[in-house]
């Protein structure tokens, strides 16, 4: 292998159709011949060129999250005192009753602490204008510190089969499998983990389930004239390939898969028409239901990167909801284009009031009827966090499609708050958001702001559709539907009397008229 080309460590992904149990994968690595050894190969007379200290060649083939123990694996799950969880303990049992040796090529599987990234054991960043703007302003001007200010609830601890979605971030359901290499001398007695030659990451190989992808970082070599390169801690070369080497299934097998896939699939669909019916079924007999689509498109005319929207929900009293995590939400953080950041967030929710007091479209029945509550604000790359505008707007009461340009405005302070906005970050926010209308507590139609100076800042588009589900509504309909039924009916027996009496009548005229002629 010292003689072939070495290829570029380029990650690979694939659609697979089959099982992911069937992956098979075989890596080969084959310690680099020194230029020196090459130049003495005729002196040496084909004697050995490779360092015989050192991994020489090895080839091992990998199933799909295949436990293969390494030399200190062997040595450290071979104390039972080492062993604390369920699986620990399974390691111990196969080392002792298999007597499984350490080798040279092994694998981490999912079951394993091993993270490839050392950044993932570190603390975060926080950098010198992050901490500063915690306190860049009074007590009395900013009540809520930076951290509680800016994305709260970003990740969602709580995990399901598939996804989990909180916040417009989505995160999916990963496995994944490390191929490793101990490259370290032999004559060593015991093995440093985390030492520069314990043991290099070959091959990650890491598995998508909801979509079916596999991912292969570095990618296959299929050419016979390829490799990678790898070196360790001493600066011995190695030369390692990656070959798929999984076996075809039989037609029955095929079949079977089809059956599987089918089945999979026919269940997937009983499971959304279950959920369907679960959201489209009749409400209470004494409680109406509106339901509400909200796409938050784009933002337009703002100045500043990384912009985000955060919506409210606000219910008027008698209102209720069993989806109150959707009540409010977030954006994900967007980069200015021409001073336009797309978003194309989008949102649904189903809101209950009781029928009995169902607000009619007259007099103040807009102040009972639930509004949104709309806050932008950005978190550029030097943590300088801004409000950018606030906005308030009463859902329709209109059941339909709707589209909306929300103009925006925000707080404006003196010269000074300013300059710390523009070079520090931070700046005026409401601390009850209910303030950028009326709140629904307030008595009386006006609120007085005049005290509160604003500029505009800019404006949000936004689609919705709502529509209304009301048990009384269709009641009246199926009570017109019954009396134009019955409207039919009577003007179609109308019409075959008619018709029979103009028939009698034609064949009186007949008869008479023969009558005259005889």
């Amino acid at each position: 292998m010292a003689c072939r080309k070495e290829r570029m460590k380029v990650a690979a992904c694939y659609r697979v159709n089959e099982p992911i149990r069937n992956l098979k994968i075989r890596v080969r690595v084959v310690q680099e011949r020194s230029p020196l050894s090459e130049l003495l190969a005729e002196e040496s007379k084909g004697g050995e060129t490779r360092d015989s200290n050192f991994l020489e060649e090895e080839n091992r083939i990998f199933s799909w999250q295949d436990k293969v123990f390494g030399p200190f694996e062997i040595d450290f799950y071979g104390d039972e005192k080492n062993c604390l969880t369920d699986c620990q303990r399974e390691y111990y049992r196969r080392i002792r009753e298999e007597e499984l040796q350490g080798a040279r090529l092994y694998s981490y599987t999912e079951n394993d602490s091993y993270y490839a990234n050392d950044d993932l054991l570190t603390a975060p960043y926080r950098s010198y204008l992050s901490m500063k703007n915690e306190t860049a302003l009074p007590a009395v001007r900013n009540r809520k510190s930076f951290r509680e200010r800016y994305n709260k609830n970003v990740v969602d601890n709580k995990t399901t089969d598939t996804t989990v979605r909180s916040n417009h971030y989505l995160y999916t359901e990963r496995s994944t499998m490390y191929v490793m290499a101990d490259l370290s001398r032999k004559d060593d007695s015991v093995t440093v983990v985390g030492s520069i030659d314990s043991e290099t990451l070959l091959c990650t190989v890491t598995y998508d389930k909801a979509r079916k992808l596999l991912i292969i970082n570095p990618d296959f070599t299929p050419d016979e004239e390829q490799h990678y390169n790898v070196t360790n801690g001493y600066g011995v070369r190695f030369n390692y390939r990656i070959e798929h080497v999984s076996e075809g299934r039989t037609p029955l097998e095929l079949q079977e898969h089809r059956e599987n896939a089918r089945r999979e699939v026919q269940q997937q669909h009983a499971h959304k028409e279950v959920e369907l019916y679960k959201e489209l079924q009749l409400p209470p007999a004494n409680l109406s239901t509106l339901f509400i689509a909200l796409d938050i498109a784009s933002a337009h005319g703002f100045s500043y990167d990384g912009l985000f929207v955060t919506y409210f929900i606000d219910l008027p009293p008698h209102w209720s909801t069993k989806q109150k995590e959707r009540l409010f939400g977030r954006t994900q953080k967007c980069l200015l284009q021409n001073k336009t950041a797309h978003f194309s967030y989008c949102m649904d929710i189903s809101l209950h009031y009781p029928s009995n007091g169902f607000p009619q479209s007259n007099g103040d029945a807009s102040s009972f009827w639930p509004r949104l509550l709309f806050s932008a604000a950005s978190l550029d790359s030097w943590t300088r966090y801004r409000i950018e505008g606030y906005a308030a707007l009463p859902i329709p009461m209109t059941p339909g499609r709707h589209e909306f340009t929300i103009p925006m405005w925000r707080a404006k302070g003196s010269i000074i708050d300013t300059l710390r906005r523009f070079f520090v970050g931070g700046s005026y926010e409401l601390e009850d958001i209910t303030y950028c209308g009326i709140p629904i507590g307030h008595e009386g139609k006006k609120l007085d702001k005049s005290n509160l100076k604003i500029v505009p800042s800019g404006n949000i588009k936004i689609y919705m559709n709502t529509v209304l589900q009301n048990r009384t509504h269709m009641k009246r309909s199926n009570y017109q539907r019954n009396d134009s039924d019955e409207m039919n009916t009577d003007t179609l027996m109308n019409n075959v009397e008619n018709v029979l009496e103009q028939f009698k009548a034609a064949k009186e005229r007949m008869i008479h008229i023969k009558a005259m002629n005889s």
